[in-house]
């Protein structure tokens, strides 16, 4: 039996439109507002037409279809999980600051 994968391949760089964004993530439009309303995913621009969802909105993007899809938690959940992973990674990167100054001295 032979399995089919598509994928997107996103550079980076390149910023997504909103239906772009959507397809990136296999979500519809309407769960992709909510998140926005959520605050999970900030796009650049003003309005819809204008939105540009950039690789950090794209690995949040993800991460939140997991939470929700996966384990089935609601759109409040997924922001504090989120707000959650951040705090990790920033205290995870001031660590290996503190530990690369350590080592040098």
């Amino acid at each position: 039996m032979v399995k089919i994968i598509s994928g997107v391949i996103i550079d980076q760089t390149q910023a997504l439109t909103l239906a772009e964004f959507c397809q990136a993530l296999s979500i519809p439009k309407e769960l992709l507002m909510q998140m926005i309303d959520y605050q999970l995913i900030q796009p650049q621009g003003n309005n819809p037409e204008e939105w540009r969802f950039d690789s950090i909105s794209l690995r949040r993007g993800r991460i939140a279809v997991s939470f929700y899809h996966d384990l089935e938690v609601n759109l409040t959940g997924i922001a504090l999980a989120l707000e959650l992973l951040r705090q990790i990674e920033q205290l995870q990167h001031q660590l290996n600051v503190l530990g690369n100054k350590k080592t040098n001295n």
